[in-house]
């Protein structure tokens, strides 16, 4: 498929010749037999045989003229080739045409009809151009959001591995082995997932909860039980049903994470995942210490501005995102529309 039309249209499309072949085939044959009855149809297949040729060859003569003048803002030159094609077919035409209708036509009206048949096949070019352009510009954009798509999850698989890798680090800095060794098997656990099952444009949407659940155990084991901390995840619905972009939620849960817990303050992290007849929608509230929605949303915030753009090349007019701050609690909404179930 290029553009929403099958190879086989897009290719024929793209065919000058062929296109060419089947517009002058079609037009003799629908001339020919709305012009004649059966019994002149083999002198009206001759004369329209014969005026279809010099409308042909007007018509390509016009075409090198709009080519090799017109183009180029040679406007004297193309007009003064126009007025003698013009005139020098209208002249053949007239004069071929008086053997076989034994009388001479009139010439005004000749070169008229050439002129009028000059102007249509003109626009049908100019039309057609401008629909190959608009294809070309669809090919083209296209490919644009599937480069731009792929950067963006580039820069979010990093961005995701750099933070986990600094809480290993700290893990290991204060010598917890097993919780070092615990999250070492969870981080490549997701990473399998972030690089190799999410190279994919849909994934279910309960293997992506699976993955926000792994998240949130290795986050765990940056805390003990003694600290000021709530974290909880609660899912509702048929989430085998609805399938989603791979690795759009799990940034979400991150930022939540990275801007939402201070364990010298009461702090909290609620997610929330529901999926009905086809709709998900995705809360997740988070505490906030001292640090406002713009903040949060800078460039420590790389993911969560990444996701932004994801929706909106995946989701056009499909999704709905609400971000809010307000009384120390820090709120993300997102809406996805019906209309994106498991394909079997």
């Amino acid at each position: 498929m290029r553009s929403g039309l099958p190879e086989i249209v897009y290719r024929f499309w793209t065919n000058r010749t062929a296109l060419h072949i089947l517009f002058w085939t079609c037009l003799y044959t629908v001339l020919v037999l709305l012009g004649a009855g059966w019994e002149s149809y083999a002198k009206r297949a001759l004369e329209t045989g014969i005026y279809l040729l010099f409308c042909a060859a007007a018509t390509y003569l016009h075409f090198f003229l709009l080519e090799r003048f017109l183009s180029r803002r040679r406007y004297s030159l193309y007009c003064g080739g126009l007025v003698a094609t013009l005139g020098v077919l209208g002249l053949l035409l007239n004069w071929i045409s008086s053997f076989y209708s034994r009388s001479r036509g009139y010439l005004p009206a000749t070169i008229f009809s050439l002129a009028f048949f000059i102007g249509f096949t003109t626009a049908i070019r100019f039309a057609r151009e401008g629909i190959r352009q608009r294809l070309k510009l669809q090919e083209v954009s296209a490919k644009q959001l599937q480069t731009e798509l792929a950067l963006l999850k580039a820069q979010i698989n990093p961005h995701f591995l750099f933070n986990t890798l600094n809480n290993l680090y700290a893990m290991a800095l204060r010598q917890e082995d097993q919780a070092t060794a615990q999250g070492i098997a969870r981080l490549s656990h997701l990473m399998r997932y972030v690089i190799y099952d999410s190279d994919v444009e849909r994934i279910e949407l309960s293997r992506e909860v699976e993955q926000i659940r792994s998240f949130i155990e290795l986050q765990r084991l940056r805390y003990s039980e003694d600290d000021n901390l709530r974290i909880d995840f609660e899912t509702g619905g048929d989430l085998d049903s609805c399938t989603i972009a791979p690795m759009l939620l799990l940034p979400f849960v991150e930022n939540a994470f990275k801007h939402g817990i201070r364990l010298s303050s009461p702090s909290h992290v609620q997610l929330r995942l529901a999926a009905n007849d086809g709709a998900i929608r995705f809360f997740v509230e988070n505490s906030v210490h001292g640090i406002t929605a713009n903040a949060a949303e800078g460039d420590s915030a790389l993911g969560l501005r990444n996701v932004r753009r994801r929706l909106e090349l995946l989701y056009p007019g499909t999704h709905a995102l609400s971000i809010c701050e307000s009384e120390g609690i820090y709120r993300v909404v997102l809406d996805l529309a019906p209309g994106i179930p498991k394909r079997p």
